[in-house]
């Protein structure tokens, strides 16, 4: 009985903390997951242009942009008309990579995944952390800039 009893509070104690979810910040500083493009304008304090892409009419972007003091050479946000901000991603010089690398890892620890992929063309490395709300992905390339793209989790660990 009394274990009977323990899995009811569980079950009702996750029921509770689902119906109970607070706004989750996105990875820059004021930003939250699901904001309009306004808002996100505002905060970044820069107008965003739509990309002028076949599948991409949710995505826009900002060149020549300064995150903390780092020069961005694009900025890239998907915002959805029904679900706000979906995605950011950076495209950076290789210059600042070991920079973001460490700034990450010493934020959120040692990533929970690396890879590294040689096609025969050029090696790609890939890094990602999952923070519990956000998933970030960077990945050195050397035919294209260093990467680092943020979402939303998909999976709440409590569940895990």
């Amino acid at each position: 009985m009394a274990r009977f009893f323990k899995i009811i509070c569980l079950v009702f104690l996750l029921v509770l903390i689902q119906l109970n979810a607070m706004p989750v910040n996105a990875c820059v500083e004021g930003l939250s997951w699901g904001m309009d493009l306004q808002s996100v304008e505002r905060h970044l304090g820069a107008s965003l242009n739509p990309v002028q892409e076949e599948a991409s009419k949710d995505l826009f972007e900002v060149r020549d942009f300064q995150i903390s003091g780092l020069p961005v050479n694009r900025l890239r946000v998907r915002v959805e008309d029904d679900h706000g901000l979906k995605q950011l991603a950076y495209e950076m010089d290789y210059e600042n990579m070991t920079e973001v690398l460490a700034g990450l890892r010493h934020r959120f620890g040692p990533p929970v995944g690396t890879s590294v992929d040689i096609d025969g063309r050029s090696p790609q490395q890939q890094w990602i952390w999952h923070t519990g709300e956000d998933v970030i992905t960077a990945v050195k390339n050397e035919e294209r800039p260093f990467l680092l793209s943020y979402r939303p989790s998909l999976l709440d660990p409590s569940f895990l």
